[in-house]
């Protein structure tokens, strides 16, 4: 007779080792502040990014995107809007995508892996200074990711709202890496798409402003205009 107590224990979707952290088990980090920002097993996650990681294959186009409360961000309602317009602009094969949060920076494909799938950070409760730390502290991780693996990738943009701190760190490494890197996202969109896509506001989340209408159709057109150019070279 053949046990059925553990059929499949997920331990290949650990990108570190839990059993360093809290007693073998997978922590749900919830909470905001300094200690989910620079939680040791956030940061051994990217130390462990940097050194033993390689994307897939050279991309035409990295792009930064935003997290999500849903995890793995890739089940998550934003994601989803967000992967199909990528999808539908043929675009697809030609991105890596590149979620930014508290939790570090997170390759697409690796987004099922602890920690990244098991965290919650809830922005209604930042503070001035923790929104400080937090652009500070996302700086650093994105900056030390381009260097890395830019001989990965042809050009560099990002589909984040403009008034958010994720917006502001990739500024940053903009500035200090002498890149280009152009927000894909409007700057608004008509509050008539805003109310449909949260649900007439039961749906409370600012990056919803990403998955209107408007956006992901600028988002479509802005990557097929850029990913011409950037082939052309």
């Amino acid at each position: 007779m053949t046990s059925t107590e553990i059929v499949w224990d997920g331990r290949e979707l650990d990108w570190i080792d839990p059993c360093k952290y809290n007693n073998c088990c997978r922590e749900f980090l919830r909470g905001v502040g300094k200690r989910y920002l620079l939680h040791p097993a956030f940061e051994a996650a990217f130390e462990k990014l940097l050194n033993s990681y390689r994307p897939k294959k050279h991309y035409t186009l990295l792009l930064i995107i935003p997290c999500s409360y849903g995890k793995p961000y890739s089940q998550s309602y934003i994601h989803y809007f967000i992967q199909k317009a990528i999808w539908e602009a043929n675009a697809y094969d030609d991105v890596h995508q590149l979620i930014v949060t508290n939790a570090g920076v997170v390759p697409r494909e690796l987004d099922e892996y602890w920690p990244w799938c098991a965290y919650d950070w809830n922005p209604k409760y930042e503070t001035k200074d923790v929104k400080r730390e937090y652009v500070d502290v996302l700086t650093r991780r994105l900056e030390a990711y381009i260097k890395r693996f830019s001989n990965y990738y042809s050009g560099f943009a990002a589909y984040l709202r403009w008034d958010s701190d994720s917006w502001k760190a990739v500024e940053n490494v903009a500035k200090k890496l002498n890149l280009e890197i152009p927000n894909l996202a409007p700057r608004t969109v008509p509050v008539e798409e805003l109310e449909k896509v949260s649900l007439g506001g039961v749906y409370e989340d600012p990056d919803l402003v990403l998955i209107t209408p408007t956006a992901l159709k600028k988002l479509q057109c802005s990557l097929r205009e850029l990913l011409k150019k950037l082939k052309r070279g």
